[in-house]
């Protein structure tokens, strides 16, 4: 008997979703400034409609981002202290991955691209194929590029297949979508149902881990650093020279 609890805060989209020995219950709601007052009664009826309480639980899921650096931050967060306190162990599962694996259960494609809008004329991006099992299995590394570089990224993994697309990427940046002739799916956010299952099979995996190994994954974050590293060392390479 499994049973896991997901939530999910990194776009706008917030959600929880409970995991009870095959039974899946999740509740949602698109709400870009309302996590922080929505998710815990969302956790606290999930519960309470299966009897359970978080010390009932195999272990806890948060959708880890890349998003929103609030949401990524209030979801990851909040996972966090549930686990603690009930001292569970915690997964953290891409939020690009979220979006792939919805796609390949809405499609027959075999394989993804899941784009979520990072602002600042750039998106987040993630290209999966289908494993034997139906999950995502990444290609590449998640990046954060301008439109025009994640369309010559994408098109370098996908060897001229018509992909799954996926999330609010495609929707700021219609041209992206339709230069890669990409299919499409009836959704463009991640959401806890869909995470929960991810997490069940990390789970079965023994990829669950204490609340304080499991942290936000922000990219774009990590590509600044990057950068700063690579320039402070052509800065001390220039000085030994001189």
């Amino acid at each position: 008997m499994t049973r896991i609890l997901a939530v999910d805060t990194s776009t706008e989209a917030c959600s929880a979703a409970l995991y009870n020995d095959g039974g899946l219950f999740c509740e949602r709601e698109v709400a870009p400034q309302g996590h922080t007052r929505l998710l815990l009664p969302m956790i606290d009826r999930l519960l309470k409609s299966q009897g359970l309480g978080l010390g009932d639980l195999d272990c806890i899921a948060a959708g880890r981002g890349p998003g929103s650096f609030t949401g990524v931050r209030i979801g990851v967060s909040l996972a966090q202290g549930l686990a603690f306190g009930a001292g569970k162990p915690l997964v953290g599962i891409s939020d690009l991955e979220v979006l792939a694996f919805t796609a390949f259960n809405r499609t027959a494609s075999g394989k993804a691209v899941a784009a979520i809008d990072a602002r600042m004329g750039e998106v987040y991006i993630g290209v999966y194929e289908r494993d034997s099992r139906g999950f995502p299995s990444l290609l590449g590394e998640e990046q954060v590029l301008s439109p025009e570089k994640a369309l010559d990224y994408v098109r370098e993994l996908i060897n001229n297949e018509a992909p799954a697309i996926i999330g609010t990427g495609f929707g700021t940046y219609p041209v992206l979508g339709a230069a890669l002739n990409g299919i499409r799916t009836d959704e463009s956010l991640p959401w806890a149902d869909s995470l929960v299952r991810l997490a069940l099979r990390d789970w079965e995996l023994s990829r669950a881990r204490p609340p304080e190994e499991v942290l936000p994954v922000y990219i774009r974050d990590q590509v600044t650093w990057k950068k700063i590293s690579e320039q402070e060392q052509e800065r001390q390479s220039r000085k030994m020279k001189m």
